[in-house]
């Protein structure tokens, strides 16, 4: 789409490998200083259709873009930022999945450089910093996911492994900010980088939009463009804002 205009259009940004380069862990990546100012621009440009999606919650997504304030679907569908600045959470869900808490916990214990991330609505294992543990780490996630109950499943993404209610993804996430104004009505765009954004490529495919899978050596994806890195994301946001 170079060049050409964004009338019309949603825009669905995921965060983490797709428009920021991934980094060590999550508290370390970088967001470059023109960054923030063109997805305002861009904001400013579709009548506020510009949303932020992510693994991330919100008060995360907002430390890292500050002060921009977007509408969200973050902790990967978990947490539903509208418009109006309305933050929806299935709360009884996230309070069932706080007894995982202590049982992750002890688990990785064994296990140098993975970390428990207590994301509220959803429990995340980072292993980025020992990639060696993946297999033993899902392992774990999928013990304590079965013990809540049916109502929560495991959800894997590069380096992380989430505990999650299983009905809140970001495809879900995404058709809810499409029932609202500014969203409703336009045609999506959406770019994100890994399996966790599948469900959402699939959603806007079916909605006749735009997907974009960001990274190299990726595998099969319903997204319908490749981008090789996130670098090639922000130059075309920056074109076109």
């Amino acid at each position: 789409m170079r060049g050409e205009s964004l009338d019309g259009h949603a825009l669905y940004l995921d965060v983490d490998g797709t428009i920021l380069d991934l980094a060590l862990t999550p508290d370390r990546v970088e967001v470059p200083e023109w960054l923030v100012p063109t997805l305002q621009r861009l904001a400013d440009q579709l009548d506020g259709a510009v949303a932020l999606v992510s693994g991330r919650t919100v008060r995360a997504i907002d430390a890292l873009f500050n002060p921009l304030r977007l509408p969200a679907v973050a902790v990967h569908g978990g947490q539903i930022r509208l418009p109006s600045g309305v933050v929806l959470v299935d709360e009884p869900l996230a309070a069932a999945l706080q007894c995982a808490g202590p049982l992750l916990e002890r688990a990785i214990v064994p296990l140098r450089g993975v970390q428990l991330e207590n994301k509220h609505c959803a429990m995340a294992l980072h292993y980025r910093g020992a990639p060696e543990s993946g297999r033993e780490v899902l392992k774990i996630a999928e013990v304590v996911a079965s013990g809540l109950g049916p109502q929560f499943a495991v959800l894997v993404g590069q380096c992380v492994v989430e505990i999650r209610p299983r009905h809140l993804t970001k495809g879900a996430g995404l058709q809810r900010l499409m029932e609202e104004a500014p969203f409703r009505g336009r045609t999506p765009i959406f770019a994100g980088d890994d399996l966790s954004d599948e469900d959402a490529f699939q959603v806007v495919n079916q909605l006749g939009g735009i997907t974009l899978r960001v990274g190299e050596g990726a595998g099969a994806t319903a997204a319908t463009h490749r981008l090789t890195e996130p670098e090639q994301l922000r130059r075309w946001l920056h074109e076109i804002a």
